[in-house]
């Protein structure tokens, strides 16, 4: 089992970078970058609730909205979550599951599949955010608090094929594939109502 506190480095940093990982810059790729600001999510780990958008948008609501945009940030995600993953997403809210323990089993789930041996048979693409549910259990089950320099790591990891994820809908959106996306991919939750939900957790 990946253990979430082990320490990570990526190669490129391991000749005596200083500076925690964590907090040292991370540059846009330099043809497929869609961060629009610092704290986007292909740049920064969730720790807190983002801000409220209005006087409504209520903290289970920030959360779900979170934990959900990471979910279809992913690489081999739906464009697009589903009133089903919305319900699971609720769930963990009112379990009192923090934001990093859903951000640390994402994060961990995606580099697993992510980063399997070349010559493995490939995953079938996530069709739910059930599919996480395990290791959520296994990082709340941890008795240490996922580790913020290991996640980063994951998350340089994982970055580039979420930016091709983004740059593959950019371009079925402009030549008029759109609808065979599932959704706009500037708010990926948008079309959320008008997703089935999924016969299958795998």
């Amino acid at each position: 089992m990946d253990d979430p506190t082990r320490p990570c480095r990526l190669p490129q940093e391991a000749g005596g970078a200083s500076g925690r990982l964590r907090d040292q810059p991370l540059l846009p790729l330099p043809s497929a970058s869609f961060a629009r600001s610092l704290d986007s999510l292909s740049t920064a780990i969730q720790t807190i609730l983002p801000a409220a958008r209005s006087d409504r948008d209520t903290p289970q609501r920030r959360f779900v909205r979170a934990v959900l945009a990471r979910y279809v940030w992913l690489p081999d995600t739906p464009v697009v979550a589903s009133r089903y993953d919305r319900r699971l997403a609720s769930s963990l809210f009112e379990r009192g599951v923090e934001l990093l323990v859903v951000e640390a089993a994402l994060l961990l789930v995606g580099a697993r599949r992510a980063l399997r041996e070349p010559w493995l048979t490939p995953l079938p693409q996530v069709r739910s955010f059930a599919y996480y549910q395990p290791t959520i259990a296994e990082v709340l089950d941890n008795p240490r608090p996922p580790d913020l320099d290991y996640l980063t790591c994951l998350l340089r990891r994982l970055r580039p094929l979420a930016e091709l994820k983004l740059a593959r809908l950019r371009h079925r959106e402009r030549h008029g594939n759109s609808q065979a996306a599932g959704g706009s991919i500037d708010d990926p939750l948008d079309a959320a109502s008008s997703v089935p939900r999924p016969r299958s957790t795998r």
